[in-house]
């Protein structure tokens, strides 16, 4: 007679079937991963003889996860994987066709597609079939992305038949075509990367950047401090979402160009849009510090050729540096302060600024990040983490300025925890300098 299992022996093999859950099952997207469809694709090669795979690579641009966070991109995930079960219940996808994710705590989906009786697919059938599909993930995934996300989502296919042949192992057919479909995703990616990076030159040269100013207020007095200036593509063109633009600008060597253009543009325009004493906060990637249009002896020259004040005048900086560079980093930004230039962190709390720069900079300024602003006022850990940044702040010698306020509650909640400064709609839309405008400079 068999009686139940010893404790100890339940433990260990309820542990084993969780490590394997975890490499078959993607708990995110709530899909199975290519290791546990095999069997199921190849049953579909045996009885159909032509299986057709669709390749799906959401990763492609490279750009959304660093951007906006991993919990922000697993969102855009499972929202994804959502609308590939809508598709299924269009009718789009059959209900004997397979869709898996290719690893756990991927983005990279595989749809593989049974057929139509009574023929199998072909070559053309099936690129029928995988722009269909496209097109309709397309139009549907606006509806799917949770509000905050930025739309469009981004995303590049490859499709490829997998035949059944007797010579071969079914598994390796399935690898052979996945590589395939692969390969078509990444020629389609590079063709666009190509174009996008061609639509930017244009840009660059013809000097179509836009410059907004959004004010910095006491939260106190609502006095305006001063105005951080932010630079974007004209509106309706492929570069209207500044941080793609800037990714795209970074990713292709173009990031100290474009860089040059908006400090120019910003410089040349300060005069006319801001009150005398109010200051400037230029957004400075850190990669582009060492460029002297940037923040050297040309930048210098002209904050001074613009009639501004060095004083007047914040870098505002994104810490996103190798430890090999950080050397020069620091020498820069504290020329820059015995210059009498002011130097701002942002993002503070989003996992891109270190304690470490805190030190090494000794910044006038700590820029809360939007996203522990956002709420905050229903977030106690948000208030906790700010309350020590504050706290820091005053042992520094810094301020405190909270970025993205949008709501009432979330200004009260600042400033009656005692942040000095912030910026956002709720205090003041940003303004933007026509183009017209800033041809002058």
């Amino acid at each position: 007679m068999t009686g139940p299992l010893p404790e100890n022996d339940y433990y260990r093999l309820r542990a084993e079937w969780l490590r394997f859950k975890n490499h078959v099952f993607d708990a995110n997207t709530e899909l199975p991963t290519l290791a546990a469809v095999l069997d199921d694709v190849r049953r579909l090669m045996e009885e159909r003889g032509v299986v057709g795979l669709v390749f799906l690579d959401v990763s492609s641009d490279g750009e959304a996860e660093p951007l906006q966070g991993w919990q922000v991109y697993d969102e855009i995930l499972r929202a994804f994987a959502r609308c590939l079960g809508g598709l299924r219940g269009e009718g789009i996808l059959g209900p004997r066709d397979v869709v898996a994710v290719l690893g756990v705590r991927g983005d990279k989906f595989l749809l593989f597609l049974r057929g139509n009786e009574p023929q199998p697919f072909d070559a053309a059938s099936l690129e029928a079939r995988a722009n269909r599909l496209r097109d309709r993930l397309t139009e549907i995934l606006p509806s799917c992305l949770p509000p905050a996300i930025p739309a469009p989502l981004v995303f590049h296919q490859g499709h490829a038949l997998m035949y059944r042949d007797p010579m071969l192992r079914a598994e390796r057919s399935i690898h052979k075509a996945l590589d395939e479909a692969m390969f078509m995703s990444f020629r389609q990616r590079t063709r666009e990367e190509d174009n996008r990076a061609q639509g930017l030159d244009e840009l660059i040269g013809s000097r179509q950047v836009v410059t907004l100013y959004q004010p910095i207020v006491d939260l106190q007095t609502m006095a305006v401090l001063g105005h951080e200036v932010f630079s974007r593509g004209p509106l309706g063109g492929p570069f209207e979402e500044a941080e793609m633009m800037f990714a795209l600008a970074q990713r292709t060597g173009r990031l100290v160009e474009l860089e040059r253009l908006c400090r120019s543009r910003a410089l040349g325009s300060a005069q006319r849009h801001l009150k005398p004493g109010t200051k400037l906060f230029l957004n400075t990637p850190a990669r582009t510090l060492r460029d002297p249009d940037v923040a050297g002896a040309e930048f210098i020259r002209q904050v001074e050729q613009e009639g501004l004040r060095h004083g007047d005048v914040v870098l505002e900086i994104t810490e996103r540096v190798t430890l090999e560079e950080r050397q020069a980093y620091r020498d820069v930004l504290r020329e820059l302060k015995r210059h009498g230039f002011g130097i701002a962190i942002d993002d503070m709390g989003a996992g891109y600024a270190s304690l470490t720069s805190l030190v090494e900079v000794e910044p006038d300024y700590l820029k809360f990040d939007i996203s522990l602003v956002r709420n905050i006022d229903r977030n106690l850990i948000k208030r906790s983490l700010l309350e020590t940044l504050v706290d820091v702040a005053a042992k520094i010698g810094a301020q405190v300025i909270a970025e993205g306020i949008e709501a009432e509650p979330e200004f009260t909640t600042l400033r009656d925890m005692g942040v000095r400064l912030g910026q956002g709609r709720y205090l003041a839309p940003p303004v933007t300098v026509p183009l017209e405008a800033a041809a002058v400079s």
